[in-house]
């Protein structure tokens, strides 16, 4: 868990990039690309489900995933900052709540 005092906290992807001077620009190209990868590879799982009738017609894959990365990262930064478990699973659940309907 993000939350886990066992662990760093946050998320590399996330918070790498940000921690990067000039100097780092190769690695905050390599950080931006595994962003994008992650934000392409759920886009085309939700053209899947919208194809599969497991999202409303009307639900548009790309912005979701750009909803769902939004979140995500903003969670890791939370986690970074010192929020608990409680904390990011109510904002997971305000997230879910927000999920459009079938």
């Amino acid at each position: 868990m993000p939350s886990d005092p066992r662990t760093p906290a946050g998320c590399l992807v996330v918070q790498g990039a940000l921690a990067c001077g000039d100097a780092a620009g190769s690695v905050r190209k390599e950080i931006g690309a595994r962003r994008a990868a992650a934000k392409a590879a759920l886009r085309r799982r939700l053209q899947r489900a919208k194809r599969e009738d497991d999202l409303p017609k009307n639900a548009d894959p790309a912005e979701l995933a750009h909803y769902v990365m939004t979140v995500l990262h903003g969670m890791a930064v939370q986690g970074a900052d010192g929020a608990n478990q409680d904390q990011l699973r109510r904002v997971a659940d305000i997230a879910l709540r927000a999920w459009p309907k079938r």
